[in-house]
């Protein structure tokens, strides 16, 4: 599908603050040994303090990134022996990541002290900043939350990678050659809940979910000739019930029927631009609030919207922000 180039807005990396405050230096780590140990050293206490509501809502939020932009890193962990003559059998290395452009770092500060879990660092490589969890956080934070609250990720590779991690620490496997993969991936193929997208805008944590996935695949743009867009896109055949959700939940039922073409092989993005998807857009998101650069991004946007745009116009917004999307 061929679209007119857009203009993106301009976006500015928030100085860290009382809201997103940093645990490490905004200069780029020099190359030596205490770097490369870094992540291995334990941080300092929270200095942000989250009502336990608030918690659950970023928390919940969180997912949302994980869903986009996350990763669980399993693989084999290798063990060392002083006896030549002794092979130890390989652990199984289990993480949990986000990776993120350097101006977003502060993103990943207010993360990792709010949620008090993980450490951020600096992959020169990429010149991307990293939010890492190792398993015992995972599990007593990440995990024990999504049981308790009963959540689940949403997109395919993302269920699959926290398949392995569940089934993993459910069935107390210490080495990788006792973890059968294929065998596992197979299982999970035939228990993986196929949710429906109506049942996806359903969950009573869509909302902020969709305002962490927003913060890893959505965009707000202004188009050369002055037009301001939302999209959103995720990639592979098994997620088309994921936008197919997001355009349900902003376009209403009468969207039901409609298909979303991929754009590329399997890679499925949808947009709008006509008021009516606005005034939802931006009450949306209004109400539930984005986080990092992806809130000064919004905000640069709201603010062109609110500058060219006529008072009956910002007012329908305003007064839309109190309704729900969907009946």
């Amino acid at each position: 599908m061929t679209e007119t180039a857009f203009l993106l807005i301009p976006i500015i990396s928030p100085q860290p603050n009382s809201s997103t405050p940093a645990k490490n230096k905004e200069s780029k780590p020099k190359k030596n040994k205490s770097n490369k140990k870094s992540q291995n050293k334990s941080k300092s206490k929270s200095t942000v303090k989250l009502t336990k509501k608030e918690f659950g809502i970023l928390l919940e939020k969180f997912v949302g990134i994980i869903d986009g932009d996350g990763y669980f890193d399993i693989g084999p962990q290798k063990q060392y022996c002083k006896n030549p003559n002794r092979v130890p059998k390989a652990t199984i290395r289990i993480r949990l990541g986000i990776n993120l452009q350097a101006k977003d770092k502060p993103l990943l500060d207010y993360l990792s002290a709010a949620l008090n879990i993980g450490n951020v660092d600096y992959q020169k490589t990429k010149d991307q900043y990293r939010l890492l969890i190792y398993k015992t956080e995972t599990i007593q934070v990440v995990h024990s939350f999504l049981v308790k609250n009963q959540i689940e990720f949403l997109t395919y590779e993302r269920r699959k990678q926290y398949f392995r991690f569940k089934y993993i620490i459910e069935n107390h496997i210490r080495h990788w050659e006792n973890f059968n993969q294929e065998e596992v991936d197979k299982l999970f193929e035939k228990t993986n809940k196929q949710y429906h997208f109506t049942e996806l805008v359903k969950l009573p944590y869509y909302n902020n979910w969709l305002v962490g996935f927003t913060i890893a695949e959505g965009s707000f743009h202004i188009k050369e000739k002055g037009t301001v867009h939302f999209s959103i896109v995720q990639s592979g055949h098994e997620d088309y019930h994921i936008i197919k959700a997001i355009h349900y939940f902003i376009k209403g039922p009468d969207s039901f029927d409609h298909i979303i073409n991929p754009e590329e092989i399997m890679v499925y993005r949808i947009s709008f631009s006509a008021k009516e998807d606005l005034k939802i857009i931006i009450g949306f998101y209004n109400h539930n609030k984005l986080l990092g650069l992806k809130l000064i991004q919004y905000t640069k946007w709201l603010a062109y919207i609110n500058k060219h745009n006529t008072l009956e116009f910002k007012k329908r917004i305003k007064n839309n922000s109190k309704k729900a999307i969907l009946p």
